[in-house]
């Protein structure tokens, strides 16, 4: 004989089954995508998923040597540096969320400050600045940006 235990198992199985939907899925995006040149301390490059860019920490090079003339150059060719990442991501600063700012001497805050202000549009992504003990290369400045990909 069979139990009413099992005959209701059975049942909540069955209907189960007949109940459930497939999720559909959004569309497809790659999982990270590389962008820039990835590799030693005078390149710079990102990553994208799921609509996002990510860039790693952008040094002031250009073609492969550190720019001169202080943090105010140095400043303007990481902005122009990240700039060039995030077009190829198919975005720009004008998405830009949130930036991280490495500074090698906090007493170059202002300087810095003014060249970010006059390059970045309005309104300002969301930023921390800190000090670092010494940055790679004996750069200024170091910045990592993370933007959204506006839709198509």
């Amino acid at each position: 004989m069979v139990s009413i235990t099992s005959l209701l198992t059975s049942f909540l199985v069955v209907a189960g089954v007949v109940i459930a939907k497939p999720t559909p899925k959004l569309a497809k995006q790659p999982v990270v995508t590389y962008l820039g040149t990835q590799g030693p301390i005078l390149t710079s490059g990102a990553s994208t998923t799921k609509g996002i860019v990510y860039t790693s920490g952008t040094v002031p090079s250009f073609n492969g040597s550190t720019v001169a003339g202080g943090i105010g150059p140095q400043t303007a060719q990481v902005i122009k540096n990240i700039a060039a990442v995030l077009e190829e991501a198919g975005t720009s600063w004008d998405y830009v969320m949130k930036t991280t700012v490495f500074l090698a001497n906090m007493s170059d805050y202002t300087a810095m400050n003014e060249v970010y202000a006059a390059m970045l549009p309005t309104p300002k992504p969301a930023r921390t600045a800190v000090q670092v003990g010494k940055l790679p290369g004996n750069f200024l400045i170091e910045i990592e940006a993370i933007a959204a990909i506006p839709d198509s």
